[in-house]
């Protein structure tokens, strides 16, 4: 054994003077040397650190000095590089988008598998389909990426949601995957198809959509998280307003999808968050759009056009040619509401996780996960919070052992080349992704697109 720190140019010169062949590494551990890492935690970064990756998983992690590297091991010079872990997302669909089509005809294994490939190209190692996944297939892959037959970002499915019928996803191409349910039996058979499909989540629309459809109740939502509950499921809440959120937290609710879009969350309301433990996706990147009436700067990232078809981002760019300067003002009062009520959770210690909704029309998949991260702090977080909340605590709710650089997690990460301590953006930087300690090949991914 030695430690990183010893000294082995006397050995080196023994075996060079000798002329001898030196005899091939024996360990099967890697030693990513010399980065500076960020575990996930929250806490400050560790400069000059070593992670010690052994068949997938990390054996160890921290300063140099701390780290016993073992004789034979694989050295990686990551040296001005920084290693987070991949992003844990709990809020994604699959299978709905291939290039300008948004239409469930494009659900298919093929379709979704290329979308778990993209999630994992930006460092996104695990997704929730977050109840827009209808017939079998989310669980066949999912059997096949636990076999290690399939890559890519690893796939959670909260299978169908329930919501009152034809009242589900706003996208009508979406809507048919909802469950609808009229009485409390109807709801309490529908959580228990969930539970016997083993879905990560239930997942529930509560939302009018501007009056345009009858929204799911008090009435139905409380048997509802009753019945989840008894089968050991924890529901998750599309939202709008703050009054429903107000009614699901009393009922039991585990987690919102959403922050409320109609006023800023008061005082109250966020102390009944915390108090019953309810955590909360902030889900800010989809609803930053009506801040803009013109494209905002990151339409035009260089690392966006690595997966997003040219003809995808000319769409993008159209969407705010009729964009008015009055629309843009109101965007920009409704969002800026969405971000005090962020602060407000911060500050008050609630749950906070990564939900980014990508997958529906236009809103790209692994790519605007790193735009949620710059929100999260735009509304007043640090960057060590905002890589835990992408991290180490959606994992915590999903239940993986991923999102956090600790001896005993799989081997995720993402290697940077630069530390987004200094500024958020830096996720963006990406030199290699790799999941449970295989590196993703990036090129070749990037090559098909």
């Amino acid at each position: 054994m030695r430690s990183v720190s010893a000294i082995v140019g006397f050995t080196l010169g023994l075996t060079a003077c000798s002329g001898s062949t030196p005899e091939p590494p024996v360990s099967t551990v890697v030693a990513y040397e010399g980065a500076t890492l960020i575990t996930g935690d929250g806490g400050p970064p560790l400069g000059g650190g070593v992670l010690l990756v052994n068949e997938g998983v990390i054996a160890d992690v921290g300063l140099a000095a701390n780290v016993t590297v073992p004789d034979g091991a694989r050295v990686v010079d990551l040296t001005g590089k920084t290693i987070m872990p991949t992003l844990v997302d709990l809020h994604g669909h699959v299978g709905f988008v291939d290039n300008l089509s948004f239409d469930n005809a494009n659900y298919t294994r093929e379709n979704v598998t290329d979308q778990l490939n993209r999630y994992a190209y930006y460092g996104v190692g695990a997704i929730v389909s977050l109840g827009t996944d209808p017939g079998n297939l989310a669980f066949e892959l999912q059997a096949d990426q636990q076999a290690g037959i399939l890559g890519g970002a690893r796939l959670h499915t909260a299978f169908r949601g329930i919501a009152r019928p034809a009242a589900g996803p706003g996208a009508p191409t979406m809507r048919p995957t909802a469950f609808g349910a009229e009485t409390e039996e109807e709801a309490r058979a529908r959580v228990a198809e969930i539970a016997a499909s083993n879905a990560s989540f239930v997942k529930i629309w509560v939302d009018d959509r501007g009056g345009s459809v009858e929204k799911l109740g008090l009435d139905l939502y409380r048997p509802i998280i009753e019945e989840a509950h008894a089968h050991d499921l924890q529901v998750i809440a599309h939202i709008f307003f703050a009054d429903d959120a107000r009614e699901l937290v009393a009922a039991g609710i585990d987690g919102f999808a959403h922050l409320a879009r109609d006023v800023e969350m008061d005082d109250e309301l966020v102390a009944a968050i915390v108090e019953n433990d309810v955590f909360v996706m902030p889900n800010l990147a989809i609803s930053e759009r009506g801040r803009n009436s013109e494209p905002p700067a990151w339409v035009d990232d260089p690392l966006l056009a690595e997966s997003a078809s040219p003809e995808v981002l000319a769409r993008i760019r159209e969407s705010y040619v009729n964009r008015t300067a009055e629309a843009a003002a109101r965007g920009t009062e409704s969002f800026a509401a969405m971000l005090r009520s962020l602060k407000k959770l911060s500050d008050a210690g609630a749950r906070i996780v990564l939900g980014a909704d990508t997958g529906v029309q236009d809103h790209i998949q692994g790519y605007m996960e790193h735009r949620e991260l710059e929100l999260i702090v735009e509304a007043g977080i640090s960057p060590a919070a905002a890589i835990r909340i992408a991290t180490s605590a959606p994992a915590e709710v999903l239940g993986v052992n991923t999102g956090l650089l600790a001896p005993g997690k799989r081997a995720d990460f993402i290697v940077l080349d630069a530390n987004p301590m200094y500024g958020i953006s830096a996720t963006r930087q990406i030199a290699s992704v790799y999941l449970s300690g295989q590196a993703l090949d990036r090129e070749a991914l990037r090559a098909g697109w």
